[in-house]
């Protein structure tokens, strides 16, 4: 095989990101439970999975708050009713895949916390829209 055909053949096998699993439109959880939100792609090269607020800007990880996993999993722990932080635990987040031949982003994921379960065991139900 020649440079050329080689070059062909490797830009043949490249492939923009697609979504495997895209994260839903709306999540549902409470402060006692907290919640996972999925994000997989493929693609060729292997994209890389990062997450955004609503903002634009990017989504780390937050001591005891919330993490983002190597696999593109999102979670939101469990927390007390005094560690509730809307930019956190209610606003819109979305899940970007991206490899070397291009860029996908997912819908936005509404997070919707239901309840708070304070330290007293009293209930607040909240409907953040």
């Amino acid at each position: 095989m020649n440079e050329l055909e080689d070059g062909f053949s490797y830009e043949h096998h490249l492939r923009g990101p697609s979504f495997h699993v895209e994260p839903p439109p709306k999540v549902e959880f409470s402060n006692t439970s907290g919640i996972w939100i999925d994000c997989t792609a493929s693609g060729n090269p292997p994209p890389s999975i990062t997450w955004i607020s609503i903002d634009g800007s990017s989504v780390e990880d937050v001591v005891a708050v919330r993490r983002v996993l190597r696999n593109g999993t999102l979670i939101l722990l469990p927390f007390t009713a005094a560690a509730y932080r809307q930019d956190i635990h209610n606003t819109v987040y979305r899940c970007i895949a991206s490899n070397a031949v291009g860029k996908i982003m997912s819908r936005d994921v509404q997070n919707l916390l239901l309840r708070i379960i304070n330290d007293w065991m009293t209930t607040k139900t909240l409907l953040i829209n």
